[in-house]
């Protein structure tokens, strides 16, 4: 079956060709999708709606009389349905207007992706993408755990002893004499033993294989169903996983092994089991990698200030004080900035990124900024305060057409202000980190 592709951006509205007709809207901000896709893509989402909290969704629901629409939140990443729907959702990034700009949103979200921590993803080529004009971003993850598995199978197909019992006819290994005797009380000819061999049909090599036909059943990448099948031609004598929540955990459990394939793990574990920052479930599920871009953009922001800040140190998601010191001779409410740069003896920035769309034209309204992240980085600024400093307060949002330019200054009491300042992923990334250091 030949999938259906359609892309959208995070807050994007998706509803059904049935019940609405198209307008000509940007065709990132809403989609229009056959009937039956929407059905089994709005009966997936409500199966999964139930175990997470509202702020957690990736999706709400809602319909108005019969018509029914999905709006999509803040998590962005891929989701393919068995019933051959494809869809990429993106962050609504604000590129120059390009003749493609798909393509330039997808690449700067592959590249920020890079940076996300505790996951797979620091081994996208960059360079592949510059070469691609029209890309999936499936594939493109597909392509990256081919890479990583080639790269290990480079060594060799991973070895190690496994334990087995069995009624073998040569004795081996260990008997086991109360199993022995029911299985073989009549027949001299045979002994039940428990027995090491040294195979390479293990759990990992199991998981591998299993990820791969599963990746070789949904690419539509001549390129990477080609360099799949070159693999599994290696794989022939390996069985694939019968139970692979098993699999894993005895994968997880040896950390020697776990070390050395942690990258291809992770990633198995994202295309076998739908594990990234949300949990997905449903048998009409091909793949859902969802994850939310507020995180995505606090680690990328985090990455380019310990790249561009030399000379100066760097703490993230600093833990170094508490809202209340001491509470039954208990410290509580501990205090998290996302970037602090400097230290106690200097002029501290205490910096938190925030992944929402401010309006600078918007002052009746505070610019649409939290009065909680008000609040929020009051507390930094007055536990980060020395005797003799302030700490300089920042907060980052992505830039957008309607803020472009940093807020004047917010003064809170005395010296501690806080500055409000906008990042633009079209710009040169060195010189506003530069900027933001030097404020």
């Amino acid at each position: 079956m030949k999938n259906a592709s359609y892309n959208i951006c995070e807050f994007g509205i998706i509803r059904s060709k049935e019940d609405y007709c198209e307008t000509e809207n940007s065709p990132l901000e809403e989609i229009y999708l056959p009937l039956n896709h929407f059905d089994s893509l709005y009966k997936y989402i409500s199966n999964n709606q139930d175990d997470s909290k509202d702020s957690e969704k990736p999706f709400s629901l809602s319909t108005k009389g019969k018509r029914r629409q999905i709006r999509v939140k803040n998590y962005v990443g891929v989701i393919e349905t068995k019933d051959g729907l494809h869809l990429e959702i993106l962050p609504k990034i604000h590129l120059n207007k390009s003749s493609n700009e798909e393509a330039e949103t997808k690449k700067v979200f592959l590249r920020m992706l890079k940076h996300l921590k505790n996951s797979p993803f620091v081994n996208i080529s960059e360079a592949h993408l510059e070469t691609l004009k029209d890309f999936s971003i499936l594939e493109v993850f597909i392509k990256s755990y081919i890479t990583e598995v080639e790269a290990k199978l480079q060594y060799g197909i991973k070895h190690d002893y496994i334990l087995y019992e069995n009624n073998i006819s040569l004795l081996k290994g260990k008997l086991k004499i109360s199993d022995n005797i029911k299985q073989n009380h009549s027949d001299k000819a045979h002994f039940y033993c428990e027995f090491s061999e040294y195979s390479p049909n293990i759990s990992l090599n199991k998981i591998i294989k299993s990820t791969l036909l599963k990746l070789l059943r949904i690419s539509i990448s001549y390129q990477n169903i080609y360099s799949i099948n070159k693999i599994l031609s290696h794989l022939e004598d390996i069985d694939s996983s019968k139970d692979i929540q098993n699999d894993f955990s005895k994968i997880n459990s040896n950390n020697r092994l776990l070390l050395n394939y942690k990258t291809v793990v992770e990633w198995s574990e994202i295309f076998l089991m739908n594990k990234s920052f949300t949990n997905f479930k449903g048998d009409n599920l091909n793949i859902a990698i969802l994850f939310p871009m507020e995180k995505i953009f606090e680690d990328y922001l985090a990455y380019l200030f310990n790249k561009y800040s030399e000379g100066y140190k760097i703490k993230t998601q600093d833990k170094s004080y508490f809202l209340i010191e001491e509470h039954r001779n208990k410290k509580c409410f501990g205090l998290q900035p996302d970037i602090v740069i400097g230290s106690e003896t200097l002029n501290q920035k205490v910096i938190d990124t925030k992944w929402k769309l401010l309006d600078e034209n918007a002052d009746r309204k505070n610019y649409n900024i939290s009065q909680a992240d008000m609040y929020q980085l009051y507390a930094y600024g007055k536990k980060y305060s020395t005797k003799a400093h302030e700490p300089r307060l920042v907060l980052l949002y992505p830039n957008n057409p309607m803020f472009t330019e940093k807020l004047d200054p917010f003064m809170y009491e005395g010296d501690l202000k806080l500055e409000v300042v906008p990042f633009d992923f079209t710009k040169d990334e060195k010189k506003q980190i530069e900027y933001i250091i030097g404020l």
